[in-house]
Formats: C-alpha cells, sequence, structure tokens
C-alpha cells in the first residue's frame, strides 16, 4: 500500500513510524496548536512535515513567501531553512 493510498476511514494509511526528541519550544508550539485547533500530536506533526516540505520546494524554485493581513497589506515572510 502506498502513502497516498487511503483506508476504508478516508484517513491516509500509516507509511511509517518516527521517535523524535522535540525541543522545549516545539513542545510549547504543538500545545498551544492542539489547544487551537483540537487536532491530535500525529496530526498537527504529520501537517507541519507537509507545509515545510511545500515552503521549502516553494523557496528552492525563486518563488518568495508572503502573508496578507486583513486590510490587504502584503508582508514578505523570510525562512531560513
Amino acid at each position: 500500500m502506498s502513502s497516498v493510498e487511503r483506508v476504508a476511514s478516508d484517513k491516509p494509511a500509516v507509511a511509517d513510524r518516527v521517535n523524535v526528541a522535540l525541543i522545549a519550544e516545539a513542545v510549547e508550539a504543538l500545545g498551544r496548536l492542539q489547544d487551537r485547533t483540537g487536532l491530535k500530536k500525529v496530526d498537527l506533526v504529520n501537517r507541519a512535515l507537509l507545509i515545510y516540505e511545500f515552503v521549502d520546494s516553494e523557496l528552492r524554485a525563486g518563488n518568495q513567501v508572503v502573508l496578507r493581513d486583513p486590510e490587504g497589506r502584503d508582508q514578505l515572510v523570510k525562512i531560513f531553512l
């Protein structure tokens, strides 16, 4: 089964398991995200990795990350990868 195949519950199949040691700042960020989103740690970590890969790919392609505030002002985000 590939990592893109889905099981009957429409959740992605588990392709790999990884144990990681998080620094204190990451633990705190994970807790804040859990409080805000109600998501499980595993779901937050999976999403974070997918976002990181996307941003890394875009930056390596020469693109920029820009945030737009509610008033329509753009702010360039500097990310050091």
